[in-house]
């Protein structure tokens, strides 16, 4: 992935991917927590779009680690930044925040060989994207950037399922009618604000889920579907990828002696 036309279908493809499962979400995938249960409304797609963030972050988590030379490591970092920034361009939030994700993994950031050629111009690129995906304050930055986009485009699905999950969690289906001076009436009546409240939040989900206007290549998608199949079946956990980093680039005498001293 070294050229400017392999960043292009790499983007392509992988937005293309994932909006083909996030147009598939259904609205009864986002009720009551579906996504968290193994009974109860079938939550399938939800579960899908889920697990492919997390494996779109172990593959470029892999394509790092997967190199021996820092160089070449430095140069395969440059790429997937570019790939987050066209990312943002249009308007595939879910595949920035995968990238990012692993980018500002321990695994990867703590190869400093490698982010020591990682020019000031990239690194800056990729302090705007951090800025970006901040999920700090409720995913303040994420929310404001979203306020004014139209369709198409992918959302963090996880913004949504947080807010699904905290009006599930904190609002009860039903509530006493309240009668005078604050008293109970006795009477039991839905709790329409709790149902109003995730409507809102559903409709807001699917107003962005509309086809992108981007021309597949199949021989290339059926490449990024194996090396998809084969990161998810390797399922390699945080703790795997630390071990792979340290291989590549050993800890320094000097960072196990001043451990040592603590």
């Amino acid at each position: 992935m070294a050229t400017a036309t392999a960043v292009s279908l790499i983007l392509i493809l992988i937005t293309l991917m994932e909006s083909r499962l996030f147009r598939a979400i259904q609205p009864h995938e986002l009720l009551a927590s579906a996504w968290m249960k193994k009974r109860g409304p079938n939550s399938s797609n939800v579960n899908t779009v889920s697990r492919l963030s997390t494996d779109l972050a172990n593959l470029v988590a892999d394509t790092i680690l997967g190199i021996r030379d820092y160089k070449k490591r430095a140069l395969m970092i440059k790429q997937w930044v570019k790939v987050a920034m066209s990312c943002v361009e249009l308007k595939n939030y879910d595949g920035v925040l995968a990238i990012i994700c692993a980018l500002t993994s321990s695994a990867i950031e703590r190869l400093k060989k490698t982010w020591n050629m990682v020019s000031e111009k990239n690194k800056g690129r990729l302090d705007e994207l951090k800025k970006i995906t901040d999920l700090s304050n409720n995913y303040a930055v994420l929310r404001k950037s979203f306020e004014n986009e139209v369709a198409p485009a992918i959302p963090f699905l996880g913004m949504y399922l947080t807010d699904l999950t905290f009006i599930d969690a904190g609002n009860s289906e039903t509530r006493q009618l309240p009668g005078r001076e604050g008293r109970s009436t006795g009477v039991t009546i839905i709790n329409f604000d709790k149902h109003a409240r995730t409507a809102r939040i559903v409709r807001e989900n699917q107003r962005f889920q509309a086809p992108y206007n981007l021309a597949p290549v199949p021989e290339m998608q059926t490449w990024l579907d194996m090396e998809i199949d084969r990161v998810h079946v390797a399922d390699q956990t945080p703790v795997d990828l630390h071990r792979r980093s340290i291989a590549l680039e050993p800890r320094t005498t000097l960072g196990a002696a001043a451990r040592l001293r603590r």
